[in-house]
């Protein structure tokens, strides 16, 4: 049995064949070192303090030293072990009936066990050749066992001098010798049988020690033997050798030459892909240049047509305007200049809106509800929904999802718009917008209504083309599924429409959820990565290395422009790798940036790292500005804790 702690483990001196038995003595004294001072609780719970517990104590402390004690007194401590339990408890038994008579009968019994418990403890710490000691042990418990009430009528301490009288009293001495017999013969036949079993055991190990020596002087001669065949195995292989070399050099050369022409067929089929990619890659960047030459050449076109009427109708009054001798005149084309001013103004609106389309302008994805969004709608409709308008609205079966606000705003609008504008002056207008959240989490806008309808027939092809109009009788620029349209395919979707002539048109559209919502990374530098996160609706700032000015201040206007845009009511930053700010720093974004965020909605804050000592004053100043403006800060050892304290934000709102 390996011995492995260094404490426990016997000194030098102890011989090997009591190793074991000194090393148990001493992980059972630890043992009974607690046990003792258990007991000790256990008296004082029972019967209170009394000074006869220091001896207690004594033991525990005894027991706690035995392991010192054996490295040198190794026979000193193992007898200590056996024996201390017995006389204590014989002692404690003594005193405690001397200081409290008649406290209890139970202490002419507890004390017994103990001793006849302490049997089976010589021969556990004794090999079977101390078989002198074992019995010496054994014997001086029996003694103790066998003269516990003569000890106790000595002192004047017995049963029945205590005043208790039960009949069959000193049938516990019997009761206890025989327990101790049995247990000891038990013990010792165990002792002994092991004993043997061991000795057979060491015999048998010298036995297979001796085999193993005897191999050893086999295996040698052995090596001896196989050097010889080595030596005369090599003047074989030397003589093949020359042989061969003749051959292994024509077989070197037609080896190259097959992995020359391996290579060549990889290089050849690599070479291959990459054309293939290659081209791919070229085909779809032709691709992507007619469509955007298309584009561009309908943008030009548009410009060209819409601008036209407008701007001569400024030039032409303008120009009247020089010439008009009365003010009603000229108050007149100011009216009409003014007019067409504003038509100017709103087609350079709608080109402005397509092309922050094509400029992917809104990247990030938040997370909104419909209903806030159609209040807004409704409010920009204003006049245009009356009263006599049925519009039903469903948002049950998917009352939020995670897309751009801007587009999903403008695709509702214009579809409503569109089905207020070409209503069927014959029916009462009727509205009906639903969504769903499908199982793949994609979501189902549809939005149907009983206007005039458009002839799929003949128009299917032009629905969403920019400035196509399907009914002149309506004032209209044709610009309205032209956006929705866009903004569909730019958000990754599908969309459906069904229609008839007089009765009606059912838009439908399908938006997938998109990726990485919770990291929507839209500012990246060598200094700083700057990411939404949907899920919580925060912008987070990662500082990566110590900054520069230009560095600190370009990530700031990007946080600031992120908050303009989103309104995020949380910023979490972590400034663990960010450097020191220098004071100028700190000082503009204190009077620039914060209150700047603040107006754009930011209600509180989660610094990871700026609880560092090296950043005392950047805190003392977030703190106070934050303060003053009523933000909410909170500072974090790491960016997990920071996020969850953001969620609860999360939560509590919905």
């Amino acid at each position: 049995m390996p011995i492995q702690s260094s404490f426990y483990r016997p000194a030098a001196a102890v011989p090997a064949e009591l190793s074991r038995s000194v090393f148990i003595t001493n992980i059972l004294s630890s043992l009974f070192a607690g046990i003792t001072a258990l007991l000790l609780f256990i008296i004082i719970a029972f019967f209170r303090w009394a000074d006869i517990l220091y001896s207690v104590v004594a033991v525990a402390l005894i027991f706690a030293a035995l392991p010192v004690l054996n490295k040198r007194l190794f026979h000193i401590g193992r007898y200590l072990f056996c024996l201390i339990p017995v006389y204590v408890a014989l002692g404690i038994s003594l005193y405690w009936k001397y200081k409290a008579p008649m406290q209890s009968a139970i202490t002419y019994f507890d004390v017994r066990y103990v001793m006849l418990a302490s049997t089976i403890l010589p021969a556990v710490v004794f090999t079977i050749k101390e078989k002198w000691k074992i019995v010496g042990c054994m014997g001086s418990i029996l003694l103790c066992l066998a003269l516990f009430d003569p000890i106790h009528n000595l002192f004047g301490l017995g049963y029945y001098q205590q005043g208790y009288s039960g009949r069959s009293y000193y049938y516990i001495n019997a009761i206890t010798v025989i327990s101790f017999l049995e247990l000891a013969l038990g013990i010792i036949v165990l002792k002994i049988i092991t004993g043997r079993a061991e000795t057979e055991v060491n015999k048998t190990l010298i036995e297979l020690n001796a085999s193993n020596r005897q191999l050893v002087v086999k295996n040698e001669e052995l090596v001896k033997l196989n050097e010889f065949m080595v030596r005369q195995s090599e003047e074989l292989i030397q003589q093949k050798k020359e042989i061969q070399e003749s051959r292994e050099l024509i077989a070197e050369a037609n080896l190259l030459i097959s992995v020359q022409q391996e290579k060549l067929v990889v290089a050849n089929k690599e070479l291959e892909k990459q054309v293939q990619e290659k081209t791919i890659d070229l085909t779809t960047a032709n691709e992507e240049l007619i469509k955007h030459n298309n584009e561009l050449r309908q943008f030009s076109y548009t410009v060209s047509h819409n601008l036209r009427a407008p701007v001569a109708r400024l030039l032409g009054l303008t120009d009247l305007f020089g010439k008009a001798e009365l003010n009603k005149e000229r108050e007149a084309m100011a009216v009409l200049i003014q007019r067409s001013g504003q038509e100017l103004d709103e087609i350079l609106k709608d080109l402005h809106q397509i092309i922050d389309l094509r400029n992917d302008l809104y990247r990030v994805h938040e997370k909104f509800a419909f209903a806030d969004e159609w209040q807004k709608i409704t409010f920009a409709l204003g006049d245009q929904i009356r009263p006599a308008y049925r519009i039903s609205i469903d948002f049950a079966q998917g009352p939020v999802i995670y897309s751009i606000r801007a587009m999903i705003h403008s695709i509702l609008y214009n579809l409503v718009s569109n089905a207020i504008k070409y209503r069927n002056p014959e029916k009462e207008l009727t509205i009906d917008i639903r969504t769903e959240t499908l199982v793949d989490q994609c979501t189902v806008i549809t939005v149907k209504d009983n206007g005039l309808g458009i002839n799929l027939e003949t128009q299917r092809d032009n629905i969403f083309k920019l400035y196509r109009r399907f009914h002149s009788h309506v004032e209209g620029k044709g610009l309205g599924l032209y956006l929705v349209k866009s903004q569909v395919d730019t958000l990754g979707g599908a969309i459906e429409v069904a229609s008839e002539v007089n009765r009606g048109t059912t838009f439908t559209i399908k938006l997938p959820h998109p990726p990485n919502i919770s990291k929507q990374v839209f500012f990246e530098s060598d200094a700083a990565q700057i990411y939404f996160d949907a899920e919580i609706n925060n912008t987070v700032i990662l500082w990566k290395k110590s900054i520069t000015v230009e560095e600190y201040r370009k990530a700031f206007d990007a946080v600031l422009h992120s908050l303009k845009t989103y309104h995020s009511p949380g910023c979490i930053t972590d400034m663990r790798q960010q450097g020191l700010v220098p004071p100028e720093e700190q000082q503009w974004l204190f009077t620039t940036i914060i209150p700047e965020a603040v107006r754009y909605g930011l209600k509180r804050i989660a610094a990871v790292g700026l609880a560092d000592p090296i950043r005392q004053s950047y805190l003392e100043g977030i703190q106070a500005k934050s303060q003053l403006l009523g933000v909410e800060l909170r500072v974090f050892d790491g960016l997990e804790d920071a996020v969850s304290w953001m969620e609860k934000f999360v939560k509590h709102s919905t």
